[in-house]
């Protein structure tokens, strides 16, 4: 049996009822004040006493999801059972302690009485203001009875904690493929990644000579006397592949990695180097969103990392990038692991279109934007950042590729709609 420990606490009303008392233990030095002194004695010690021998003993059954969006916030459910022998008063649930990134919305409801053995849904809501993986413990039950001066929880030694990957905020955007007039073959590790993803049974037709004969209908062969297979929607062998790059290289100083989102908006007026980061975050988490469904996104480049997804399922492949994304921190060396990158390892033949994410434009981007453009794929450039972080440099100046200008503030609150 797991040992349990007990909690207490001073509620807002118990700490006025204490400082009181001991301003009217003060004034009984002066003037005849027992009677009052005495009164207030009694109600705090009952208090504590009647606290501690009712304390409760609760039961909690609930877990966090696996993965929520930064900004929003969410609803919890836990489910309270009364495993103690007496009745539970004034029961209240809360987290004891939470991230500085994620807070609870709320007191957190009360339950006036809960006998032995009864259960009870109740319901709390978190709203998490920065992406990340965040450790959180389990939420502590708590009793205020009798007269919510003090507060009274039992918890086990060992709280079990939970991983909560917070999402960063991304949205759907209108963005068109252009890439889409160079579909690649699928290779067998593409296929593979096809799983769970699988033909479109479109209906019969009659058999003919070079069809397969694992697609026959027998039951079709058996209603109507001859040969029937069947018949898909099947452009496996030519997929469009998506690739992302995402520059996490900030040169601007990062003031505060705790930056609060209200509601998808970063606080803050200037556009810092977290907030920049934030923004490019938040900008390729959206645009592998919106291209899932059309092509399958094989490569991430998120700053020194190469992520490759071939052969994985289309679904896994977009809940992977964001969790990737949720993780991901800025690096101060520019363009860390691109310099050094093997290009070869990236084959943009096997690539319909790539979409660059940038804080800067310079000589490592174009290089390999160069390799992809050689391999007869699709680029698209998108810069993010105030007029004097897109400046490009010397080197930089006579390149006439397709470069659009975002600004951190309009993705950040969500007025970027299409590409």
């Amino acid at each position: 049996m797991q040992m349990s420990r007990l909690r207490f606490g001073l509620t807002d009303a118990g700490s006025v009822v204490l400082r009181g008392t001991a301003f009217v233990a003060l004034a009984a030095l002066i003037v005849p004040a027992f009677g009052a002194l005495s009164a207030l004695v009694s109600v705090v010690l009952m208090a504590l006493l009647v606290g501690f021998v009712v304390r409760p003993k609760i039961q909690i059954s609930g877990s966090l999801p696996d993965s929520v969006m930064a900004g929003q916030i969410v609803p919890l459910r836990y489910v309270l059972k009364n495993i103690g022998r007496l009745p539970a008063y004034n029961l209240c649930l809360s987290f004891a302690a939470l991230p500085e990134a994620i807070e609870q919305i709320g007191g957190g409801p009360t339950v006036s009485r809960l006998r032995p053995g009864d259960t009870i849904e109740v319901t709390i809501a978190m709203r998490p203001n920065r992406r990340g993986h965040y450790r959180i413990k389990q939420p502590i039950c708590q009793s205020v009875f009798p007269f919510n001066l003090f507060s009274f929880a039992t918890s086990p030694r060992l709280v079990a904690e939970e991983i909560l990957i917070v999402l960063p905020a991304f949205s759907q955007l209108q963005i068109l493929l252009r890439g889409l007039s160079r579909p690649v073959r699928a290779t067998g590790a593409r296929l593979a990644g096809l799983t769970g993803a699988w033909p479109e049974y479109l209906g019969n037709r009659p058999f003919l000579p070079g069809d397969s004969p694992r697609r026959i209908d027998a039951r079709a062969w058996a209603r109507l006397s001859v040969p029937a297979t069947k018949e898909y929607y099947d452009d496996f062998d030519r997929d469009f592949v998506g690739a992302l790059v995402l520059d996490t290289a900030v040169s601007l100083p990062i003031v505060n990695r705790q930056s609060k989102i209200d509601n998808g908006k970063l606080l803050g007026s200037r556009a810092t180097g977290d907030e920049l980061v934030e923004a490019a975050i938040s900008f390729c988490a959206s645009v592998a969103y919106s291209i899932n469904s059309d092509c399958l996104i094989d490569f991430l480049l998120a700053g020194p990392d190469l992520h490759q997804f071939t052969g994985w399922p289309r679904l896994l492949r977009l809940k992977e990038i964001h969790e990737i994304l949720a993780g991901l921190e800025p690096t101060r060396r520019p363009n860390a692991g691109i310099l050094d990158f093997r290009f070869s390892i990236f084959d943009f033949s096997e690539v319909s279109e790539v979409f660059f994410i940038l804080l800067k434009w310079d000589a490592a981007y174009r290089q390999l934007l160069e390799l992809a453009e050689a391999a007869g794929c699709r680029t698209r450039v998108l810069l993010i950042g105030e007029s004097p972080v897109m400046d490009a440099d010397k080197d930089n100046m006579n390149w006439t590729g397709d470069i659009q200008f975002l600004s951190p503030d309009e993705i950040l609150t969500g007025r970027i709609k299409r590409l």
